[in-house]
């Protein structure tokens, strides 16, 4: 039986390599790419959102689509991140069947009101928001859908998070408009 003894070997190897002047050019010599710094941000942002739904044509003459804006001041909070108190106006039009065996209806809900807005920094210098409204935020849903329907539909206006993620500028930039990847 012959038993091969490679641990004396295999280190001296290792050494010679390790510790020859070309390794240790090539170790010193190796330069890693710095890190990004992301900019400075502001103490607080003025951010209006503004809805770019389509405009859609429905069948009768009706129309699918709307407007919605919030508006508010975005301040830094002692943990880093963003918070503030908006103001929200929506107008959502709809046209159309909503339901298994449901007949084609139109609606309009309007909604006014104060949202709650809390944004996260995240990776690249962007900010993550998410709103809620407040409970004093009312709605109006009218049209010859089904009760329930328009029920629901001003339920959820009422209670649903909504959120979006964009860039902060610099602190000292200049304002800007962006439109979020992705919507239309």
């Amino acid at each position: 039986m012959t038993r091969h003894t490679r641990g004396p070997a295999l280190a001296l190897a290792l050494s010679t390599l390790f510790l020859s002047p070309a390794a240790e050019q090539a170790i010193t010599r190796r330069e890693l790419p710095a890190a990004e710094r992301a900019p400075p941000l502001a103490a607080a942002y003025r951010v209006v959102l503004q809805s770019a739904w389509p405009q859609l044509p429905g069948t009768g003459g009706c129309e699918n689509g709307g407007s919605e804006t919030v508006d508010g001041m975005l301040s830094r909070t002692r943990t880093g991140d963003y918070s503030g108190t908006f103001t929200r106006h929506t107008r959502l039009v709809f046209c159309g069947a909503h339901g298994t065996g449901a007949g084609a209806c139109a609606l309009v809900l309007e909604g006014e009101g104060e949202v709650a807005m809390h944004g996260t920094i995240v990776e690249g210098g962007g900010l993550r928001v998410v709103w809620v409204p407040a409970p004093s935020h009312t709605a109006q849903v009218r049209g010859a859908c089904d009760a329930s329907f328009k029920e629901g539909l001003e339920r959820m206006y009422l209670t649903a998070a909504h959120g979006v993620e964009f860039r902060l500028p610099a602190a000292g930039a200049a304002p800007r408009r962006e439109r979020p990847e992705g919507y239309p």
